[in-house]
């Protein structure tokens, strides 16, 4: 994934270099987002492995309407939890018992394991200190790639900058210079650059890290509520 992301980067140079038909500025250049776009996709590359590249672009599925799985499992997951934790509080352990092992959800077992097993603070902390790794393990890397974009964006907008200027600084000796692609592209590079790390990639990297942080804040919830139940009931599996 390294070298296609280096081949990537090299790309993105060429395509500043390229020679374009345009005689004025506009406020569209595809050379300049393609420079934007490529060059944040060749920095995921080079960072990352390729399983945690592929789910850092996926992941924009989450916020489309719709098609965000993450949001929705940890709604489904605080409603089975408290759910359960109703169902065990007002005395029909079994009940709750069923619903965590049927619930999918492995937190809520484990959770409801450790509550009937009586675990000790020391076992309860080691068991939800591992849910937690797994939680970070799985969407920190994505919100460290887009916080890498939110500032790395704004560098391949000046790659089309300088490219554009240097493009600009040739056409100024000949006689057909096409000043318009070249400010164009040197213009609109930096706008794009700076937009898309402002606007776009600083405020999904925001949103995974405060869907990361409902998933932990759920871990903890579970953690409490199973040394509370754990220090207070006398196990089994009955209602």
């Amino acid at each position: 994934m390294q070298l296609l992301g280096l081949a990537l980067v090299f790309v993105v140079v060429i395509v500043g270099f390229m020679e374009r038909e345009m005689t004025q500025v506009r406020t569209f250049d595809g050379h300049a987002l393609f420079i934007i776009l490529a060059g944040c996709v060749a920095a995921i590359l080079i960072a990352s492995s390729r399983r945690v590249a592929l789910r850092s672009l996926t992941v924009l599925r989450e916020f489309v309407p719709g098609l965000g799985s993450y949001v929705k499992q940890t709604a489904s997951s605080t409603e089975a939890f408290d759910s359960v934790y109703s169902l065990y509080t007002s005395g029909r352990r079994a009940e709750a018992i069923q619903k965590a092992e049927s619930s999918g959800v492995p937190a809520l077992e484990q959770f409801i394991n450790t509550v009937v097993a009586r675990g000790s603070d020391e076992v309860i902390q080691v068991v939800f200190h591992d849910l937690k790794a797994t939680e970070i393990e799985q969407m920190q890397p994505l919100h460290q790639n887009w916080e890498m974009l939110s500032k790395l964006s704004p560098s391949f907008g000046m790659v089309g900058t300088i490219t554009g200027m240097i493009q600009l600084f040739q056409a100024l000796g000949s006689d057909d210079a096409n000043i318009g692609a070249a400010m164009s592209l040197a213009l609109l590079a930096t706008l794009y650059g700076i937009a898309f790390g402002a606007g776009i990639a600083g405020p999904i990297g925001h949103r995974l890290e405060v869907l990361l942080d409902e998933r932990l804040g759920l871990l903890d919830r579970m953690e409490n509520a199973a040394r509370q139940l754990s220090a207070t009931s006398g196990g089994g599996r009955t209602s």
